[in-house]
């Protein structure tokens, strides 16, 4: 019998829609049985999680443990966090909600391990680049993180929260095109897609670049966990 994922969602809500997609992408089924039992909490009260770590504003803790209490109750056996910045308070989660969670940074740092990578750059929100988290365990395991400086990151910021979140065009795209083709001549063999907003904006601008995209590596995850048949090429 296939295990019930459910996922905390609603940061924000079009992510959340691409994290569903490629699981069901993914998943090699020939009917609707055969696909991942998925339950969705698209919470859009979850307080900004940037403003929280960089700014002090309102914790997301409660309405993170609200989310993962309300699919638990629903029958999920794992939760998912469609979320980057919000695992800063995962150690905290997982001390008040006995679900247990698969955890999108630990998936990503996983895949980084497995392709035997020396340098990478890091694209995320303010909040996650100053968290460290990446940072901590990518070090830890001889990996170099790249990250930019608070120039760079303002364009990061405006793909993340004005092009993507707020739905409107982003003025200029190449501008971000030049900013990973300038990482990837400080040496940096992958971008990592930090902030799950960045693999929609590098779909609906076509950016180019050998990318790390966490959002699928944490689809695969889900797939496996559920017992579900795997596709083995990336949608």
């Amino acid at each position: 019998m296939k295990k019930i994922v459910g996922i905390i969602g609603g940061m924000g809500p079009l992510a959340t829609c691409d994290l569903m997609l490629k699981v069901i992408k993914n998943t090699d089924a020939e009917c609707d049985q055969e696909h991942v039992h998925l339950l969705i909490d698209n919470n859009t009260a979850i307080p900004d999680r940037t403003e929280a770590i960089i700014r002090g504003g309102v914790s997301p803790l409660e309405e993170l443990v609200i989310s993962a209490n309300r699919l638990t109750a629903a029958g999920a056996d794992a939760l998912a966090i469609a979320c980057h910045s919000a695992h800063y308070l995962l150690p905290e989660l997982e001390k008040i909600v006995s679900t247990p969670f698969i955890s999108l940074i630990d998936t990503t740092t996983k895949r980084l391990l497995e392709g035997n990578n020396k340098t990478v750059a890091l694209f995320a929100t303010e909040g996650l680049s100053k968290a460290g988290i990446y940072q901590a365990k990518l070090t830890k395991a001889g990996i170099n993180v790249l990250v930019p400086d608070d120039n760079e990151q303002n364009l990061v910021t405006e793909v993340i929260y004005d092009a993507i979140k707020a739905g409107h065009p982003l003025p200029r795209p190449e501008r971000f095109q030049a900013l990973i083709d300038r990482y990837r001549e400080r040496g940096a063999e992958k971008i990592v897609l930090g902030c799950t907003e960045l693999p929609v904006a590098v779909k609906k601008y076509e950016f180019e670049a050998e990318f790390i995209d966490p959002t699928y590596e944490l689809a695969l995850e889900i797939i496996r966990f559920a017992g579900a048949k795997l596709l083995t090429e990336q949608e």
